[in-house]
């Protein structure tokens, strides 16, 4: 029959009530079956050796024992039993920090990730957008016209000079009306009107004037403006106030291509053809007052 016994490093039987536990704990010991034959040679070996016919004495476990028991009392704890040392606390942390779960972003910082971003070539166009807005407006307006047309002159110089008697817009105040014709009724060739402008009542040579016969100085005083406007300025008053009566003064009418030319600068009075291509001079109204020829200028 096999009797359990505990194995020590050294292969010695141990009866497993004498062993105690180095660290002072009860622990679970792994027991085995030692084959009766292994006892019996164990026997015969020991009788060999004249140890007492080869029966294990009694006491011989209890030796063995206390044998074993110093020389494990002396032997010293092997360093893979001594405590694991603990981990750093700072590496603890790092591991904690890497395995907490990242925090949920905020609703606007989601909208502001998910809007539609402005292309950057966007910004040098909306930059450029006044100069643009500058540049078009001004291809908008027309072209200054006050300079050079002769009938934006001609109003401009009537209602600085004429029209505190005559009307702003002919009508008469102080002064002969030029609406509905009536100027051309008094002047029908427009270069007697152009020299009573230049000549005024106190230049007039006759004791009349124009094609009523109106006395001199019977409808007020005409001032004289040859000494103040030049041909020219006085051809473009002239073409506004018969513009006034209701006359198209267009160059393309016969009747005044000539003093269109006038007052465009193009020609000179003395120079300038009459209505209908009359030939140039005085007109024939001037010509009965007795104006003299060197009126016309050259």
């Amino acid at each position: 029959m096999a009797h359990p016994v505990l194995f020590s490093a050294h292969l010695r039987p141990y009866p497993l009530g004498l062993l105690e536990w180095p660290f002072g704990a009860p622990a679970e010991v792994l027991l085995t079956e030692v084959p009766e034959h292994l006892l019996k040679r164990s026997r015969e070996r020991r009788a060999a050796l004249g140890l007492e016919g080869g029966e294990t004495p009694a006491s011989a476990p209890a030796e063995g024992q206390a044998e074993e028991a110093e020389a494990t009392e002396s032997t010293p704890v092997p360093a893979a039993a001594a405590a694991t040392p603990a981990p750093a606390s700072g590496s603890t942390a790092v591991e904690e920090a890497r395995a907490a779960p990242p925090k949920p972003e905020p609703a606007y910082v989601k909208a502001a990730k998910a809007r539609k971003r402005i292309p950057y070539w966007a910004m040098p166009v909306l930059a450029a957008l006044p100069l643009w807005g500058y540049v078009y407006v001004r291809t908008l307006e027309p072209p200054p016209t006050g300079e050079t047309d002769p009938l934006v002159l001609g109003t401009e110089l009537y209602l600085a000079n004429c029209a505190s008697c005559h009307g702003a817009s002919g009508q008469g105040v102080s002064a002969p009306a030029f609406v509905d014709g009536a100027v051309v009724e008094t002047w029908p060739d427009w270069r007697d009107h152009v020299m009573w402008v230049k000549l005024g009542t106190d230049g007039w040579p006759a004791a009349t004037y124009g094609a009523n016969n109106t006395p001199v100085g019977g409808a007020g005083t005409m001032p004289a403006f040859g000494g103040q406007l030049t041909d020219q300025e006085t051809a473009q008053i002239v073409l506004h106030e018969r513009e006034l009566a209701g006359e198209d003064v267009s160059p393309d009418n016969p009747q005044y291509t000539g003093l269109f030319a006038v007052a465009n600068g193009e020609t000179t009075l003395a120079e300038a053809v009459g209505p209908d291509d009359a030939p140039p001079g005085l007109g024939p109204l001037s010509q009965e007052a007795g104006v003299d020829e060197s009126e016309l200028g050259g």
